[in-house]
């Protein structure tokens, strides 16, 4: 096994190593992983005030349950699943308080103009925008696929579902992503 704070472990040896008690380990492996977590977090469409207390709540998950992962499988795909159940357990109490904004507020807005050459902050506005119409579960099997990387049968193990689900899933959420993300008509322009 690699050291723990060899950069060049792996995820598995670092989380055999803080198994073992390596409070480096664990460390090492929150430091490799906490971008991504907040990154699948944004796009899931927690807001930025929460989205650092239910990262946090990921990790308190990961460190509870690290003997539930198994080694020789994708230690991102079960993060992954860990932080997209943390992202639902959070729409679910914040859906609950009266008057709770919407994380997707800003809408599609900035589609209004298809004239004008959208800047890479409009591009990502519009895309977190979109996904908010998406469902849960086509919201969360399009950002592991598409924009995580994860293949087929890493999100079915980190979703709990089939690959036949995610592909389903998928097709729908890129069908719609297409209506949702293509600019709109201007009013005043000739048929």
């Amino acid at each position: 096994m690699a050291p723990p704070q060899d950069p060049e472990a792996s995820d598995d040896a670092l989380v055999a190593a803080a198994l073992e008690g390596s409070a480096r380990a664990f460390d090492a492996l929150l430091t490799r992983h906490e971008s991504r977590v907040l990154r699948i977090l944004r796009l899931l469409g927690v807001p930025s005030r929460d989205r650092e207390d239910v990262a946090q709540d990921v990790f308190i998950r990961v460190f509870r349950h690290l003997n539930g992962y198994q080694r020789g499988r994708s230690f991102a795909g079960w993060l992954y699943r860990v932080s997209v159940n943390a992202s639902h357990d959070y729409r679910a109490r914040t859906s609950r308080v009266v008057g709770q904004e919407a994380p997707w507020a800003d809408a599609l807005e900035h589609h209004a103009d298809p004239g004008a050459a959208p800047d890479a902050g409009d591009t990502r506005r519009g895309l977190e925008a979109a996904l908010g119409e998406l469902s849960e579960r086509e919201r969360s099997v399009f950002v592991l696929r598409e924009l995580e990387g994860l293949e087929t049968a890493e999100i079915a193990r980190a979703l709990g579902i089939t690959g036949i689900t995610v592909r389903r899933h998928l097709g729908r959420a890129r069908e719609r992503l297409r209506g949702l993300l293509k600019p709109t008509e201007k009013k005043d322009r000739p048929r």
